[in-house]
């Protein structure tokens, strides 16, 4: 896998601000497909999934059963009736998928070594919800796969001295940064706790690459695939 983190042309080092690449990633579909996906709401021990409803941007809740010798976990029919309904859904450990998704961590935690990185999918089958105006902790890639979003970036960021809020943030009160359509190939950067929104409005898989700034109790994730000697 070639990555694309060499053809960013950014100084990180006196510019955090949100930026837009437009084609820099060849092939897409190496970083996620639809067969993954599919992978992972038919194997729903092994994985940390989530459903944004489209009415409400809200989480759905579904049943999690006991399990004889696993943890809880859903039955895959329930998963698969919710995504076909429309609703969105989010595979935040995604990169278990696989030892090349595994690679992809790696790449980007040797490009910045003082992160912790990882892949998680945001996609749906229709014009689907994603979350309101919101921030996070972690800095951000979105890379486009398939389909297309409408996105919006602001310049505004929550202070670190504050921790995160539950009430709506009004779009008013911020600076747009980046007013884009994310098409496949295409990526965007949004530093951590910057305001960003994403309105899926067709079929869509993307992949986000959080990084979260390496804090001294946390342990780098051994991504290394030791065969059986």
């Amino acid at each position: 896998m070639t990555s694309f983190l060499p053809k960013l042309e950014k100084h990180w080092f006196i510019d955090d601000t949100p930026q837009l690449w437009q084609g820099v990633v060849d092939n897409p579909s190496q970083y996620a497909t639809w067969k993954e996906v599919e992978y992972c709401l038919n194997n729903p021990q092994f994985f940390d999934m989530q459903f944004i409803n489209k009415y409400t941007n809200t989480y759905v809740e579904y049943p999690i059963h006991e399990r004889c010798w696993s943890k809880p976990s859903a039955d895959v029919k329930d998963l698969m009736d919710i995504f076909s309904d429309g609703h969105s859904l989010v595979i935040n450990n995604f990169e278990w998928v696989g030892k090349d998704k595994l690679k992809i961590c790696e790449e980007v935690e040797t490009f910045f070594p003082e992160i912790r990185a990882s892949l998680h999918i945001y996609c749906g089958l229709d014009a689907s919800r994603s979350f309101k105006i919101h921030e996070d902790y972690a800095n951000n890639f979105i890379l486009q796969v398939e389909g297309e979003t409408h996105w919006k970036v602001y310049n505004n960021r929550a202070s670190n001295m504050v921790g995160q809020v539950s009430y709506d943030i009004v779009e008013d009160d911020l600076d747009c940064a980046i007013d884009t359509i994310l098409r496949p190939g295409d990526l965007l950067f949004i530093p951590a706790r910057c305001y960003h929104y994403a309105q899926p409005k067709e079929k869509r898989l993307s992949v986000s690459i959080p990084m979260q700034h390496m804090l001294p109790h946390l342990k780098k994730v051994d991504r290394t695939y030791y065969e059986i000697p």
